[in-house]
C-alpha cells in the first residue's frame, strides 16, 4: 500500500473519531440540559406545591381572624351586659335590703296601726256628732261597723283600715251632693229632708205647709216658710224631677277662724 492511501485512511479515522467525540460530548451535554431542565420542572412543581400550601395557609388565617374579631365583639357585648346586669344585681339586694328592714318593722308597725285606726273612728264619730244630722242612723250605723270590725279577730288589719277608709270617703262625698229624702221630725211627723252638701239643710212637711232649716249655732230647726217655694223646688231638683236651676237659700255664711 503506498503512503498516500495509508495518509488517507489515517485521515479518515481521525475524523471518524472526531465525529465519534463530538456526538458523545452532545449527547453529554443533552442530557445535562435534560438534567437541568428536569430539576427546574421539579423546582417549579415543588413552588407551585408551595403555593398552594401558602394560600391555603393565608385562607385559613384570615378565617381564623375573622372569627377572632367576631369573639372580640361578642366579649365586648358580653362585658357590656354583665355590667349592666351587674347594676341591676346591685339594685335587687339593695331592694332585698330594704325589704327585709321592713319585715322586721312589721310587728312595730302592727302594734301602731291598730290605735291609729281607733283615733280615726273616734274622731270620725265626733265628726258625725258635731254635723249636721242628716242620715244620721245611716252614719251612725257606719261607724258602729267600723268598731265590730275592729273587734272582730276574723278581720285583718288591711281589711279593717280598708272599711275605715271607706267611711271617711262617704263621708267627703257628702259635701259635694244634692239629696233629698224621707225622714221623721221630733214630734213623729214624715217629713221630706234635702241637703246641698253641708252648707245647707232643710226640711219640708208633706202639705208644704212648713219648711224649716237647720242652725247650725243653735242646733236646732228654724221656721222659714218664706222659702217654702225655693225648698219644694230643690227637692225636685234633687229627685231629678226639674233640671238643676239658681234658687233663693238661707246658707250659712263660713266662719272666720
Amino acid at each position: 500500500m503506498d503512503k498516500a492511501k495509508v495518509k488517507r485512511i489515517a485521515v479518515s479515522t481521525a475524523a471518524v473519531a472526531s465525529i465519534l467525540l463530538g456526538a458523545t460530548a452532545a449527547n453529554a451535554q443533552d442530557a445535562r440540559l435534560k438534567s437541568i431542565v428536569d430539576e427546574v420542572n421539579q423546582a417549579n412543581k415543588i413552588a407551585q406545591a408551595s403555593q398552594k400550601k401558602i394560600d391555603s395557609v393565608a385562607d385559613a388565617t384570615a378565617k381564623l381572624f375573622a372569627e377572632y374579631k367576631g369573639v372580640l365583639k361578642t366579649n365586648a357585648g358580653l362585658r357590656a351586659y354583665n355590667a349592666q346586669q351587674n347594676r341591676v344585681i346591685k339594685k335587687q339586694e339593695e331592694e332585698i335590703e330594704k325589704i327585709k328592714n321592713s319585715i322586721g318593722r312589721i310587728d312595730e308597725i302592727k302594734r301602731q296601726i291598730t290605735p291609729l285606726m281607733l283615733e280615726m273612728i273616734a274622731n270620725l264619730d265626733d265628726f258625725v256628732h258635731a254635723d249636721i244630722p242628716f242620715q244620721l242612723k245611716e252614719r251612725e250605723d257606719r261607724i258602729e261597723k267600723l268598731k265590730e270590725a275592729m273587734d272582730n279577730p276574723n278581720v285583718s288589719d288591711p281589711e279593717r283600715f280598708r272599711v275605715v277608709l271607706d267611711a271617711y270617703k262617704a263621708e267627703v262625698s257628702y259635701g259635694r251632693t244634692l239629696n233629698t229624702y224621707e225622714g221623721t221630725i221630733d214630734d213623729g211627723r214624715s217629713v221630706n229632708f234635702v241637703r246641698i252638701g253641708r252648707v245647707g239643710f232643710y226640711y219640708q212637711t208633706k202639705d208644704g205647709k212648713e219648711t224649716d232649716v237647720w242652725n247650725r249655732d243653735t242646733k236646732s230647726w228654724e221656721r222659714k216658710d218664706e222659702f217654702a217655694t225655693s225648698v219644694k223646688q230643690l227637692i225636685k231638683m234633687a229627685r231629678h224631677q226639674v233640671p238643676l236651676n239658681v234658687l233663693v237659700l238661707p246658707i250659712e255664711a263660713p266662719k272666720e277662724k
